[in-house]
């Protein structure tokens, strides 16, 4: 497993929730295409980021996390339900979170029977409250239209399609998950410029959203 946690000095304000800026959890997961020798192809779960300025402080908590083998994933889903768990009363803020981050996760969840100890969370969809047609490209798009400044070398997909790189050690796999984690830090240092720019040009986020993970599996 790769992992990577520290913590940054940060001076953020809170532009973007009508709460505390230490209520606001920024997760982002990242999977890739399995291909099984039975010519089947499933989305697995291959990394997370998670973030947020820690309580009585104005630190910047980062945690950026991958798997380096297909039997990793159970261990990556159970520590983004730890997370979860502890965090369970803040409100997980994504860009797409209600309809990718959430919905995949629910889903490997319940593909592999995991124990739930969480059966709902508060989300910030960056996506639907950006309101902007223009903006549902993704979340590089959602940086520029901020004034945040991005140097990306790669783009969303390559996860998707190189992940599998890394879990088959394939020549060249120590530099993809160099430049994934890249991509992932770049995104992970920038979200609270968001919860800062945000007021230039969207009004304040009133109103989380909730949602459920599995509540049953089947026999």
């Amino acid at each position: 497993m790769y992992k990577q946690e520290f913590q940054v000095t940060t001076n953020y304000i809170n532009n973007f929730y009508d709460g505390s800026i230490h209520d606001l959890v920024f997760l982002d997961l990242e999977w890739c295409r399995d291909f099984r020798k039975e010519g089947l192809v499933n989305n697995m779960i291959f990394g997370y980021t998670i973030t947020r300025i820690l309580e009585g402080s104005s630190e910047q908590y980062i945690k950026i996390q991958f798997i380096e083998s297909r039997q990793q994933e159970k261990q990556i889903l159970e520590d983004i339900l730890a997370d979860i768990q502890l965090l369970q009363r803040k409100y997980f803020v994504g860009y797409g979170i209600s309809t990718s981050d959430i919905s995949c996760l629910r889903k490997r969840i319940f593909d592999m029977r995991l124990p739930l100890h969480v059966r709902e969370i508060k989300i910030l969809d960056l996506q639907t409250k950006s309101r902007k047609k223009d903006l549902h490209q993704g979340l590089n798009s959602l940086f520029e239209h901020l004034g945040i400044q991005i140097n990306k070398k790669i783009k969303g997909e390559y996860v998707y399609r190189n992940g599998i790189k890394v879990l088959r050690k394939e020549i060249g796999h120590e530099q993809v998950l160099n430049n994934i984690y890249e991509y992932c830090l770049e995104d992970a240092t920038n979200y609270f410029n968001i919860v800062t720019n945000w007021q230039d040009r969207f009004p304040l986020v009133h109103q989380a959203s909730h949602v459920t993970l599995p509540l049953r599996y089947s026999s």
